[in-house]
């Protein structure tokens, strides 16, 4: 069961990864930068934040939680500010 972190990590790595694909494959629009990917907004700053998030769960590294809170508030927190900027 302890492996489902490690997995949801991966996935959504994985799910950052075809983001950024299609991102190179869009206008590359600021728009098309600060979109949504399978139902996540803002999904180039949410996916590697939840990413190591749950890694940090998996490898039981209470720093790397308190550094993806941080890092989570400061990097959501100005791509969802460019993106009403960018609309």
């Amino acid at each position: 069961m302890w492996s489902l972190w490690l997995a949801g990590a991966f996935t959504l790595m994985i799910l950052y990864e075809f983001w950024w694909l299609r991102y190179f494959k869009s206008e590359r629009r600021m728009a098309d930068f600060y979109s949504s990917f399978a139902g996540v907004p803002v999904a180039g700053a949410v996916l590697p934040v939840i990413a190591f998030f749950l890694l940090g769960i998996y490898g039981r590294v209470i720093w790397m939680l308190i550094a993806s809170v941080i890092l989570g508030v400061g990097h959501i927190g100005i791509h969802l500010q460019h993106r009403s900027e960018a609309d």
